[in-house]
C-alpha cells in the first residue's frame, strides 16, 4: 500500500487527500446526525415514559378512590337493609333514605354521572342521577369495567358493576343480595390525558382490553380498534403503552419522529451548508496549489528528465519570482559548478578507485604469505621421526594427508565449499593424531544443510592450529578440539573452535582483543608471533573479503579454555578480489 501510494503523482496525492477528507466530513456529518436523533428520541422516549407512569398512578388513585366509595356505599345499613327487603311497599318506603344516600355518593365524584342498584334477580331496585338504560349484564362475582355502546347513551361513559354480599352472613360469597353499577363520565380520563401531552402532534389514549378506544387527548371514534404492534413497527412514531392492573385497559403514547426532529433538520441544513462552503475552499486551494505549486515544480522536474539529453548545455528558464524561482536560479548555479568540477572529481576517483585495489590485493597477498610455517617442520620432523622409530606404514597416510594439505592450500580458487574446508581439517587432525599418539583430538560437527555452502579458503585450519600449538600442546593432560559449524538463520553461518586447553590469562586476552581491533586497519602488521598471527591474519581476512557483515569474538578463561566464533555471510557478501592469490 505504501509503495502504491509513493507512486502516485503529487496532484493524485492531494485529490486522494481531499476525496479523504470530504469523506471524514460526510461520515461525521451522518453520525453526528445519527447520534442526535437517536438522542432526541430516547429523551422523548423517556420522558413519555415517565407522564404514562404518572397518568397510571393518577387512574389507580382514582381507582381506590372509587372502590372506597363502593365499599363505603354498598355495605352501608341503608343498602344491606334494602337489598334484604323482599317486598315492594318496604322498599317504597325507602326510598327517600335510598335516594339521600345516592345523592351524597354522587356529590363525592363529579364524573360520576348515575348509579343502578340491581337485586339478585337482575330487577333494577333503584336509581340516582341521570336516567340510563339498564346494563345488559346485570350480575358479576367481581368488580368489572365496560364501555358502554355510544349509541346508548349521549357521549362516552363507563361503568364500573361492582356486587354486593350480605355481611351479616358468615359465609359472605354465597350469601350474593344483588349489583350496583356506577355509571362514569370519560371527561375526566380526557382532561388527564389532554394535560400529559409532550406535543402539540402527539396522541395519548385510553383503551379497553379489547383494544377499543375509550377516550383520547383528540377527538376520536370510540368504536376504532388501536392496533398497538402496528403502530410500534412503525418508524414515523414512538410508541408507547402500559396496562393498567385494575381492568386491564390501556395507556397508550403515540408521538410523531417528524414533529421531534423539526428542530434537527434545521441543524442539518446548516451543516450541509458548511459541508459545501468546505469542499469550494478545497477546490480554490485545488487550483491555486496547481497553479502556483505544482505546475512549476512539473517544469522543474521535465527539465530535470531531459538534462541529461541536452548533454549538460541546457538551464532552466525561471519565470517564477517565488520559492520555485529561488529554488530554479540554485540549480541553475549548481549545474555550473558541476560542469566545472565533474571531469576533475571523475578523474580522482578513478586514480583513488585503482590505488585501493592495488592495494587490497598486496595486502591480501601479504596475508595469506604469512602462514606460519611452524607445523611444516614440524610435520617433516615427526614423519623423520616415526620412519627412525617405527619403520611402518604409518609414514605413508602421514604422508597422504600431508600432500593433500599441501595440495588444497595452493590450489588458484580463494572461495570454496565448507566440505572442501572440512575435509583440509580432517587430513590435518590425522597428522595431530599421529603426532600427539592421541592426547589430542579434534571433533568436528557440521549442520548437514551447509556443505555446500562458500565459504573464504583456509579460514578453518590456521585457528584449529592456533587452538592446538597455544591451548593444547602445553597441556599435560589429554584434550580436544571441537568445531561447530551451524546455520543461525537464512543468511548467516556460524564457526565455532572452542578447546579444553590452558586459556588466555586475562590481561593477555584484553591486549589480543584489542589488537584485533587494531589490526582492521589498513596497513597495520602483527610482528609478535606469540600473539598469534594465525588468528589475526583470519580476522583481517574476514573484514577484506566479508566486510561488516563477518565478525569474529574470542572468550577465554585461565586453565580452563578458549572459544573462537566467526560469524559471516552464507553465500552472500563475499568481496571478490579478482584473480588475486589469497
Amino acid at each position: 500500500m505504501k509503495e502504491r501510494l509513493q507512486k502516485l503523482s503529487l496532484i493524485q496525492q492531494i485529490m486522494y487527500l481531499i476525496l479523504f477528507m470530504l469523506i471524514i466530513l460526510l461520515s461525521s456529518f451522518i453520525v453526528s446526525n445519527k447520534i442526535a436523533e437517536r438522542t432526541v428520541e430516547n429523551k422523548v422516549t423517556e420522558s413519555s415514559n415517565k407522564i404514562i407512569l404518572q397518568i397510571e398512578e393518577t387512574m389507580t388513585s382514582f381507582f381506590k378512590d372509587m372502590d372506597g366509595i363502593s365499599y363505603s356505599l354498598l355495605y352501608s345499613p341503608t343498602i344491606q337493609s334494602y337489598l334484604s327487603k323482599d317486598e315492594d311497599l318496604s322498599r317504597i318506603l325507602m326510598n327517600k333514605e335510598m335516594l339521600s344516600v345516592f345523592s351524597s355518593t354522587l356529590a363525592l365524584k363529579e364524573n360520576m354521572m348515575g348509579i343502578q342498584l340491581y337485586d339478585r334477580e337482575g330487577q333494577m331496585a333503584a336509581s340516582a342521577g341521570q336516567a340510563y338504560s339498564p346494563v345488559l349484564k346485570r350480575k358479576v362475582s367481581d368488580i368489572e369495567y365496560s364501555v358502554v355502546n355510544p349509541n346508548q347513551l349521549n357521549g362516552t361513559y363507563y361503568t364500573i358493576s361492582v356486587p354486593v354480599y350480605n355481611l351479616q352472613n358468615n359465609r359472605v360469597l354465597e350469601d350474593y343480595r344483588g349489583m350496583c353499577v356506577f355509571i362514569m363520565d370519560v371527561m375526566h380520563f380526557k382532561n388527564i390525558l389532554s394535560k400529559s401531552k409532550l406535543s402539540q402532534n402527539s396522541k395519548l389514549l385510553l383503551v379497553d382490553q379489547n383494544d377499543q378506544i375509550i377516550t383520547g387527548t383528540d377527538e376520536v371514534s370510540t368504536e376504532e380498534l388501536v392496533q398497538v404492534e402496528v403502530l410500534r413497527n412503525d418508524n414515523r412514531y414512538i410508541v408507547q403503552d402500559i396496562t393498567l392492573a385494575y381492568n386491564s385497559w390501556k395507556i397508550i403514547s403515540i408521538i410523531p419522529k417528524k414533529e421531534l426532529l423539526e428542530d434537527l433538520n434545521i441543524i442539518k441544513r446548516l451543516n450541509v451548508v458548511t459541508y459545501i462552503i468546505i469542499f469550494s475552499i478545497f477546490c480554490l486551494f485545488l487550483l491555486i496549489f496547481y497553479s502556483r505549486i505544482l505546475k512549476p515544480v512539473k517544469a522543474l522536474l521535465d527539465f530535470v528528465k531531459n538534462y541529461a539529453r541536452s548533454d549538460g548545455q541546457s538551464r532552466f528558464n525561471v519565470v517564477y519570482h517565488n520559492e520555485i524561482g529561488v529554488l530554479a536560479n540554485n540549480l541553475n548555479h549548481m549545474l555550473d559548478d558541476i560542469d566545472t568540477l565533474s571531469q576533475d572529481v571523475q578523474n580522482v576517483q578513478l586514480r583513488m578507485y585503482e590505488t585501493e585495489i592495488v592495494n587490497k590485493q598486496m595486502e591480501v597477498s601479504t596475508l595469506r604469505n604469512q602462514i606460519n610455517p611452524h607445523f611444516l617442520y614440524n610435520t617433516f620432523e615427526l614423519i623423520r621421526a616415526m620412519a627412525l622409530f617405527h619403520k611402518v606404514e604409518d609414514i605413508a597416510h602421514i604422508s597422504t594427508s600431508l600432500s593433500s594439505m599441501f595440495r588444497y592450500s595452493v590450489k588458484g580458487d580463494n572461495i570454496v565449499m565448507i566440505q572442501d574446508e572440512i575435509i583440509h581439517i580432517q587430513e590435518y587432525a590425522n597428522i595431530i593424531e599421529f603426532r600427539f599418539r592421541g592426547k589430542i583430538k579434534i571433533v568436528i560437527n557440521v549442520d548437514d544443510n551447509i556443505y555446500k555452502v562458500k565459504i573464504l579458503k583456509m579460514l578453518l585450519q590456521p585457528i584449529v592450529e592456533n587452538a592446538v600449538f597455544h591451548g593444547l600442546e602445553k597441556k599435560i593432560a589429554p584434550g580436544t578440539v571441537h568445531v561447530s559449524i551451524v546455520r543461525i538463520d537464512e543468511n548467516m553461518i556460524r564457526v565455532t573452535i572452542a578447546d579444553d586447553g590452558c586459556g588466555i590469562e586475562a590481561g593477555r586476552l584484553q591486549e589480543l582483543r584489542v589488537s584485533l581491533q587494531q589490526f582492521e586497519t589498513s596497513g597495520n602488521q602483527l610482528n609478535d608471533v606469540s600473539q598469534g598471527i594465525g588468528l589475526a591474519n583470519s580476522y583481517r581476512r574476514i573484514k577484506l573479503f566479508y566486510g561488516d557483515q563477518a565478525d569474529l569474538t574470542i572468550d577465554s578463561e585461565w586453565k580452563s579454555g578458549t572459544t573462537i566464533c566467526i560469524t559471516i555471510p552464507a553465500d552472500m557478501g563475499i568481496k571478490e578480489m579478482g584473480e588475486a592469490n589469497v
